[in-house]
């Protein structure tokens, strides 16, 4: 065998390599004007055509498919969708030239890649389907889903004649999502016709199984029902109650119900409350069983009344009782709310015995006669001439929140505490108050009447005060056959009055009006001292300001109407020295600092 010569293999490298690049420019030349092949779009072998040739087949087989109605099936029902009037549009005329510029992009290395891997792989350019009336082809999905839709079936519970689950049961509804995406897809040339319509299973909110705890605590108390007791008193939480506790997870607002014969009563909007009773699932409701507590609670709960006296007789003073003291009761939610949990989750006794917290009351009638209530040691009093009718009737009503009162030897007195809430619902009627910087009508005017005449008789008994606050200006009913600097004002709970009791007996207070003065009197255990009130120094004092007259639409036009009243503003000041003896107790100066105030009226401006 003859050997090839090392000075041929480059001559036959040189030929073969001649022979590709002619092969390649042969190539070249004959897809000059077309597409290069193993190109395709949506699908559509273009390859060898022009760009005209290859928009022209590829579209053809679009306006095809989009002219042609599709027809769906669904079961036994039979559904036609127009989509040439949806106007569909395609990105056609862009993956054409897309097509034709790949292989040809001016780089020779990278060309010579695309046009292989075209040739021995492919390259397919999808296209875009869009719609120019989208929303024709939305109202044709619309018009099939009302046909096709069944809304599932929640689960029910029925109370009679035994406790019963209603099943549950899926719904249907056309998955418009996946619908739109298989015409899409077959617009676009990618797949065949949709045939059968694509539904979507709806589940209920709330199903068989999630009903199941439901009814086994329903089914507990209809067979044993939970009965609440204390003293003489019972409640029971029988089916209908236990149901009106029940609530679902609040990430599912469900429809609930329950049937009464041939009522049904719907609850929705339900939330996950705090009570297990089976494998961990709630069904009762904390907020639910808080407002049903709350409404026992107010069966139940009373606060502590002391016993109230009123003196008869001079010399000696005996005391009578006129309100009996009575002792505080309190249901203690937390733990009957604990209770009534355990009962129906671990089927514990069914029968409770409420929790109540009982406080004694501080004053006992038992012990009326040894208080040291012996005589008269020092009173306040005040008048309140020109006042409306709802002041007075105010001014009566705190005073009787008063009358009768005892405070312990060492006890701090608050007024707020002992007068309680000043508001229409505890009978108080709408008078002049300071308030906001203003004189307006408000629940309870009249009441700082019984504050001031407390002052006043707390300064002359002698008493400690702890706590007093002057009001923003000078008041006229505190200034009858008064000096100024002698007035208290409270406003719950912020602003009050207090004092200590530091006598060695109790203190008896007696509140009461004659005509239109009010009285405030202390009884108790004289310790010989003496309290000395010099008379008020008024200083700096400053007219006020100019009247203002407010335009106001809702008054006739011309009718005018006072609501605030003029006062001059000044510093008073005053010293009290209270002595036993040669002990000085108490030296003190009180100061208040009353703002001018000006007169305000109310012009109506109402046609």
């Amino acid at each position: 065998m003859k050997k090839i010569g090392r000075k041929k293999i480059p001559l036959v490298l040189l030929i073969l390599t001649a022979l590709v690049l002619y092969s390649y420019l042969l190539f070249l030349v004959y897809f000059y004007q077309g597409i290069f092949p193993g190109i395709s779009i949506a699908s559509q072998n273009v390859s060898r055509l022009s760009p005209q040739s290859a928009a022209a087949k590829v579209s053809a087989e679009l306006q095809k498919r989009s002219q042609n109605p599709l027809t769906l099936k669904s079961l036994n029902q039979t559904f036609t969708l127009d989509l040439q009037k949806a106007s569909p549009q395609s990105n056609l005329q862009q993956q054409v030239q897309a097509a034709y510029n790949i292989g040809r992009s001016g780089n020779s290395f990278e060309d010579l890649i695309d046009q292989t891997k075209a040739l021995f792989g492919g390259i397919n350019l999808p296209l875009e389907i869009t719609y120019k009336d989208e929303a024709f082809l939305t109202s044709q999905f619309d018009e099939i889903d009302k046909q096709v839709k069944k809304d599932p079936l929640e689960a029910k519970l029925s109370l009679k004649p035994d406790v019963t689950i209603i099943p549950s049961q899926n719904g249907q509804k056309l998955d418009k999502a996946l619908l739109q995406t298989q015409i899409d897809y077959y617009l676009a040339l990618e797949g065949p016709a949709p045939q059968t319509l694509p539904l979507q299973i709806t589940k209920p909110q709330f199903t068989t199984q999630e009903a199941q705890p439901f009814q086994d605590a329903l089914i507990k108390v209809k067979s044993s029902p939970l009965t609440l007791h204390y003293e003489k008193e019972i409640w029971t939480i029988d089916t209908p109650t236990l149901f009106n506790l029940l609530k679902f997870p609040q990430t599912k607002p469900s429809l609930f119900s329950l049937s009464f014969g041939e009522n049904t009563l719907d609850i929705r909007s339900l939330s996950l409350g705090s009570t297990t009773l089976r494998n961990k699932e709630s069904v009762i409701d904390s907020d639910k069983l808080a407002d049903f507590l709350a409404d026992l609670a107010k069966k139940i709960n009373r606060p502590t009344q002391d016993a109230r006296f009123v003196v008869q007789g001079t010399s000696p003073l005996k005391v009578s009782e006129f309100q009996e003291a009575k002792e505080g009761k309190e249901l203690d939610l937390v733990q009957t709310a604990t209770l009534i949990t355990s009962s129906l989750e671990k089927n514990t006794a069914s029968d409770i015995t409420l929790p109540v917290k009982v406080t004694q009351p501080k004053v006992t009638t038992a012990n009326i006669n040894s208080f040291g209530i012996k005589q008269f040691i020092g009173g306040g009093v005040s008048n309140f001439a020109h006042s409306i009718e709802n002041r007075i009737y105010n001014v009566k009503l705190a005073a009787s929140h008063l009358n009768g009162v005892l405070i312990p030897p060492g006890e701090i007195f608050s007024f707020n505490n002992t007068v309680g809430d000043v508001s229409g619902a505890t009978g108080y009627k709408p008078a002049y108050v300071i308030k906001s910087g203003r004189t307006v009508l408000d629940d309870g005017g009249g009441v700082c009447q019984v504050s001031t005449t407390l002052f006043r008789a707390l300064l002359n008994t002698g008493l400690p005060i702890v706590e007093r606050t002057a009001h923003a200006y000078r008041v006229g009913y505190y200034e009858q056959g008064f000096p100024p600097g002698l007035d208290a004002t409270v406003f719950s709970p912020s602003v009050d009055l207090k004092f200590k009791n530091d006598t060695p007996a109790h203190l008896l207070i007696q509140a009461y009006t004659v005509g239109l003065t009010l009285y405030v009197d202390f009884y108790g255990t004289p310790d010989g001292r003496v309290s000395t009130v010099s008379t008020p120094i008024v200083t700096n004092q400053t007219p006020p300001p100019p009247d203002l007259r407010q335009d106001d639409p809702t008054l006739p036009k011309g009718e005018v109407k006072q609501v605030d009243w003029s006062a001059w503003g000044a510093n008073v000041s005053f010293k009290r020295t209270v002595k036993r003896g040669e002990e000085t107790l108490i030296s003190e100066t009180w100061r208040s600092n009353y703002k001018p105030w000006q007169a305000i009226f109310l012009v109506g401006t109402k046609e």
